[in-house]
């Protein structure tokens, strides 16, 4: 859970113990009042232990939730739902070294174009003939495309190693807001397009983390502060890093630029974020 989240927490558990504090006032008010107010002579002591009762299982249950919250950031992931990447990280500079460097040696690379092909042709084969799916009717023509990626969804399952292998692609990124409380920037996203002779490849991330968040190092943030205040746009890497989604790995279509080029969307579940600044 990261520093957002252990604030959530915080303020919950506040909120919880407030409520809790405020049920066992009005309990025993309630209590003090049946026994020596003027409603002491109309109820009966087994009224008064209703009352009592009635106040007890919300403020029993508040307490057990208060518990139960306590020890929740210790608690392990749900089994079958992997958790989010961590979007807050350095922002890494380069200057003359590939950005190959950034991926660790067990996670393949998918930046290049003969990279993302010799990718494509272990996992499909063959590319698909563009030219036989395009159609002026364009109901037709996303028949045909259903068609397609639902024979490719089944024929690619025997290839089990290569689904689940960890892959690293590339967007690009924007430096928007500087956040004082994080010391770095919020990161606008945009996808990158690469041309293979497979078509047009651009990769869809899943599982996005909820904060995109890239940290210079003092000195560069000063700089890239200034940059900002001169009106300059500053473009960075994202380097992301996960596996496909299973049951929808590949999805074959055509771009909608008016080109109608045939594109394929490589579909990631992501598990790791990495930022660079682009040597200009």
């Amino acid at each position: 859970m990261d520093v957002l989240g252990y604030g959530l927490a915080g303020r919950t558990m506040a909120h919880l113990a407030h409520r809790a504090t405020s049920l066992l006032k009005h309990a025993r008010f309630r209590a003090h009042e049946a026994s020596h107010g003027q409603s002491a002579t109309t109820l009966s002591s087994r009224r008064q232990r209703s009352l009592m009762k009635k106040s007890e299982p919300p403020l029993l249950w508040i307490l057990a939730f208060m518990t139960i919250w306590a020890v929740f950031p210790a608690l392990e992931p749900v089994k079958g739902q992997p958790p989010l990447a961590n979007g807050i990280q350095p922002l890494v500079q380069l200057g003359q070294q590939p950005v190959h460097q950034l991926i660790p040696l067990n996670i393949r690379p998918l930046l290049l174009p003969q990279e993302q092909e010799q990718f494509l042709q272990e996992l499909e084969g063959l590319p698909p003939d563009w030219h036989t799916l395009q159609d002026p009717d364009h109901t037709e023509q996303s028949e045909r495309l259903f068609q397609l990626n639902r024979q490719r969804d089944e024929a690619r399952l025997v290839h089990q190693n290569i689904l689940q292998q960890p892959i690293a692609f590339l967007w690009s990124g924007i430096l928007r807001h500087y956040l004082p409380e994080y010391q770095g920037f919020s990161v606008a996203l945009g996808p990158e397009l690469t041309s293979t002779s497979w078509g047009i490849i651009r990769f869809k991330p899943m599982g996005l983390p909820d904060y995109l968040v890239a940290i210079p190092s003092g000195e560069s943030a000063r700089q890239l502060l200034l940059q900002q205040q001169q009106g300059k746009e500053i473009e960075i890497g994202v380097l992301f890093i996960g596996t496909l989604v299973a049951d929808e790995s590949l999805i074959y279509g055509f771009s909608h630029d008016g080109k109608e080029e045939g594109m394929i969307l490589p579909v990631v579940h992501i598990q790791d974020v990495r930022y660079f600044l682009k040597t200009t």
